[in-house]
């Protein structure tokens, strides 16, 4: 059984785009993908929407679905739903299409299944008290991409459109369920872990950019609840000498879910 405490806030004076979700059996944290600036992604509905629609299919086929069914195909089962959802007026052709990124797991009697696609994050404590992550960097392994300076550092999104979701570039959750064939997959098992958690980006700058272990985010977890990662990612955010070194926001939407297993 998994026992979850969860946090999530929208950044500082925005929208939250993004999603948690949770049971006894899995959990699943999903990103939206901002929209570009100025940037036509071809749809009529917003971030929030993408998201709602697809972690609803996600957790529907986790919950129905056999345990031994592969994560990436649920995933791939969600994608293609959420498509279906979108009206005639949406060009899901589109390489800027309304995306999230997608970190998941799900339990069984043995072992604790993971999923990680885009750059959220799954980490685990093992009963050693040692502590393991996967992140899916994909994105920040890009090499020589435009980086454009406007309402902050980021890729050019002419030069997105032209590696998401392709062979080479980078993958998130969007409008193709092929995309779910690359996501990031494993297992751990079950009686050799004490804790799991899954952290969007907004959080997981806290151990890229900050300084900390994912060790130290179960142990602040732990001694205050979850609320304190995005205590502990504000307060770093704003004593940051040089925020603009960061390609990316300043601040981002913060979520993370903590799962004990028992």
């Amino acid at each position: 059984m998994l026992e979850t405490t969860t946090v999530t806030e929208a950044a500082p004076g925005g929208v939250n785009d993004d999603l948690l979700l949770v049971s006894d059996r899995w959990a699943i944290l999903l990103d939206g993908v901002s929209r570009y600036p100025g940037a036509d992604n071809g749809c009529t509905h917003d971030v929030s929407w993408f998201v709602a629609h697809l972690g609803a299919h996600l957790g529907r086929g986790i919950a129905t679905a056999p345990s031994a069914t592969d994560m990436r195909t649920l995933l791939a089962d969600a994608i293609t739903l959420t498509m279906a959802d979108h009206g005639a007026g949406c060009d899901l052709t589109n390489p800027l299409t309304p995306a999230a990124t997608v970190a998941a797991i799900r339990l069984s009697a043995d072992r604790i299944d993971w999923l990680v696609l885009g750059d959220a994050t799954v980490s685990w404590l093992s009963s050693d008290g040692t502590a393991d992550a996967v992140t899916d960097d994909r994105l920040e392994q890009l090499k020589g991409g435009p980086v454009v300076v406007a309402d902050v550092r980021r890729y050019d999104s002419a030069y997105v459109a032209s590696v998401r979701n392709k062979p080479g570039g980078f993958w998130v959750a969007a409008a193709d369920p092929n995309a779910a064939a690359e996501a990031l997959t494993g297992s751990v098992q079950r009686d050799r872990v004490a804790k799991v958690g899954l952290y969007s980006d907004g959080i997981t700058r806290l151990v890229e950019r900050y300084g900390r272990t994912w060790r130290e985010l179960f142990d602040l977890a732990e001694a205050e609840g979850p609320r304190a990662l995005v205590d502990a990612v504000r307060a770093a955010e704003k004593a940051d000498p040089d925020p603009s070194r960061w390609r990316g926001k300043p601040h981002d939407d913060a979520t993370a879910v903590i799962a004990r297993c028992s």
